[in-house]
């Protein structure tokens, strides 16, 4: 019992040291000249001591923060992103594309994606990616054709303009064909990109967008649709 009692009482006068000490550094630190920069600390002329400090910015160099809105962060799609490395290969494994139109001519649709065609995603595919241009017609006449600029006229009023999926040379084309059309951005662009120059044309490049089943799932739904060539 006087072992514990005498803890007790030298733990009362620690704490009593303790707030005695920081009341006086506290009185001292108020009438202390203290340089933001040296971290050099004067009081009056006898006492002097550092305390830390961030020499080239000062002490609001290093600030710590735990809300979230301060972390940097990028909003979908905005640089700077990480891509992957040129000529790198997807776990799914690469796709080879034909380098010439006869090359894509000459294609047909692989046995294990006809088997798996479904009309109804397809249908789904054509209208997320193509319907804007192709109209649901397969016409050419989308909503993109109609709109309405600021100026009253209409916005698209320039070519090339988008192509009757229903007419002749689509029809005609081979399946191949369609699927380079679809995968190069177009006729005219998937031309121009086999001479290695970039294209200008507003069809994009569905080969960057789609995955190789869903583009020849857009062949065989314009197949179905236009019927077989002539």
């Amino acid at each position: 019992m006087t072992f514990s009692l005498g803890w007790k009482m030298t733990g009362l006068r620690t704490r009593k040291t303790l707030v005695l000490g920081v009341l006086v550094s506290v009185a001292l630190l108020a009438t202390a000249c203290y340089n933001l920069k040296t971290g050099d600390v004067q009081v009056g002329g006898a006492i002097n001591f550092t305390l830390p400090a961030f020499p080239e910015t000062g002490p609001h160099a290093v600030q710590i923060f735990t809300e979230m809105h301060y972390q940097p962060s990028y909003r979908v799609q905005e640089g700077p992103r990480l891509l992957p490395p040129e000529g790198s290969v997807p776990v799914t494994g690469a796709e080879i594309l034909p380098t010439s139109m006869e090359g894509f001519k000459a294609l047909e649709v692989p046995r294990e994606f006809s088997r798996k065609y479904d009309g109804a995603d397809a249908w789904h595919t054509y209208q997320v990616n193509c319907l804007v241009c192709h109209g649901v017609s397969l016409d050419g006449k989308g909503p993109i054709t109609t709109l309405i600029g600021a100026d009253g006229d209409l916005a698209y009023d320039k070519g090339p303009f988008p192509a009757d999926l229903r007419a002749d040379p689509t029809k005609n084309s081979t399946d191949g064909e369609l699927f380079g059309f679809i995968s190069g951005g177009g006729r005219q662009g998937l031309a121009v990109r086999l001479r290695g120059r970039d294209s200008t044309s507003p069809m994009p490049e569905f080969a960057k967008l789609l995955n190789e089943e869903d583009r020849w799932a857009l062949v065989q739904f314009l197949r179905a649709t236009i019927g077989p060539p002539e």
